[in-house]
């Protein structure tokens, strides 16, 4: 399955979308570093020509090689998870680039000693150490999400995972929206939000008859919810203003509990006092706090 990326989801606007760009930039930063350190080597490189010594200058110039194309591959790690992490990209990808950059830097590490004039055995140990140092500073890779979807006669169980996926992704944009928030009781509010509908995403899980049951809740309710989250965010940093915050407040509260009201009234099967809640609910966020958002000065 191909990775896809989300362009401009609905529920954020083109300044949010640039920000989160932004903070995903600064998380693959320290990438650089393997681009970076391995300067001197072009130094080596440079005497080892002068000097004729073309075994030198094999050594120096794998080494540098190395290094390169380690930055590149973790590079593009760490760029694939700060979007996934943000809910700009659907899926992480399967090969672990970070394990393959770890052993090409173990190389580089090892042909730099060797170009040194460091014997095998020396060179195997700063090899190692260096491997250790890249898996240190750059953490393992993140392993891709599985769902273990319950067999169930009847039931499209790809169409299920498309939209678990999609659903995951939802609340994962969510959750990159609240850490932006700096009012503490947003963000635990926020929190316990998420928590409850991966409980309700789990549930799914377990017995994917219940995809259909919520599919509104999905559809509607998740989108709501993410859309007033990114509204506000995006809200408190411009301005701070006492009547958005109270309303926010309030709607956070309906929010945690209609959310645990739907993860109850699912393990129950409840499924007329579900739509009912989704609808009531959905239309007030779309009517209170789209309101104060418009109203709210620049």
């Amino acid at each position: 399955m191909s990775p896809r990326r989300v362009q401009a989801p609905d529920g954020q606007t083109r300044t949010s979308i640039v920000v989160q760009r932004w903070f995903a930039s600064l998380a693959v930063a320290k990438a650089f570093a393997l681009f970076i350190l391995p300067f001197p080597l072009l130094i080596a490189i440079a005497a080892a020509a002068f000097a004729a010594d073309g075994n030198r200058l094999a050594w120096a110039a794998g080494a540098l090689a190395c290094f390169w194309t380690a930055g590149a591959a973790t590079w593009r790690s760490l760029a694939a998870e700060a979007m996934y992490l943000r809910g700009m990209r659907a899926e992480i990808p399967v090969i672990p680039a970070r394990l393959f950059s770890a052993v090409l830097t173990a190389g580089g590490c090892a042909a730099a000693a060797t170009a040194g004039g460091q014997p095998p055995i020396g060179a195997a140990i700063v090899g190692a150490m260096g491997a250790a140092g890249h898996l240190c500073f750059y953490g393992r890779d993140p392993r891709p999400r599985r769902f273990a979807i319950s067999t169930v006669e009847g039931i499209d169980a790809t169409a299920v995972t498309r939209q678990l996926e999609d659903a995951y992704q939802r609340l994962r944009r969510i959750e990159a929206a609240a850490r932006t928030i700096t009012v503490r009781e947003f963000c635990d509010r926020l929190d316990r939000i998420i928590a409850i509908g991966h409980g309700i995403l789990h549930q799914i899980e377990r017995d994917p008859r219940d995809a259909s049951r919520v599919r509104r809740f999905l559809n509607l309710y998740l989108d709501s919810t993410e859309r007033i989250t990114a509204e506000y965010a995006l809200t408190h940093r411009q301005v701070r203003d006492a009547s958005l915050d109270q309303n926010f407040r309030q709607l956070l509260l309906e929010m945690e509990t209609t959310f645990g009201e739907q993860h109850r009234k699912l393990l129950e099967h409840d499924i007329v006092s579900l739509d009912v809640d989704i609808e009531v609910l959905n239309a007030r966020l779309k009517r209170e706090f789209s309101a104060d958002h418009q109203e709210t000065p620049r």
